[in-house]
């Protein structure tokens, strides 16, 4: 099955792969070839790729999945790939969460901004 995963400013991943796991908004799924179509939101979480007895995971803070039966798109807003992740880069994000979940004034601005620190969390247990 093909798996695309494209950000605003480019294409992160575009390979044939065996299954991918996804954090739906609604529940984490998994997707294999053959699979059924529909649309999902993506929450923070970790993105599961297996192609040829090797996993690949990225850390997503949110998106759209689209799924058809032979191909798998992934837009994303913010992904960042697990294996070259560092104490320090998810103590950054995780300092810029908090700096915005104190700023922010609307409920719309706090939304965002907890969705940031969810992903930051993502993102330092990932790092460990």
């Amino acid at each position: 099955m093909q798996l695309d995963i494209i950000t605003p400013e480019k294409v992160i991943f575009s390979a044939t792969i065996s299954m991918v796991g996804i954090p739906g908004t609604l529940g984490d799924f998994g997707v294999l070839p053959g699979h059924a179509p529909f649309i999902s939101t993506i929450r923070p979480g970790v993105i599961t790729i297996e192609s040829e007895g090797v996993q690949k995971k990225l850390a997503v803070m949110s998106g759209i999945a689209e799924v058809v039966p032979d191909r798998c798109i992934i837009l994303a807003e913010n992904i960042v790939d697990c294996a070259g992740l560092t104490a320090d880069y998810a103590a950054a994000k995780t300092e810029e969460a908090a700096d915005e979940m104190e700023a922010a004034m609307s409920e719309s601005a706090k939304k965002l901004a907890e969705t940031k620190r969810q992903f930051a969390e993502i993102l330092r247990h990932e790092a460990a």
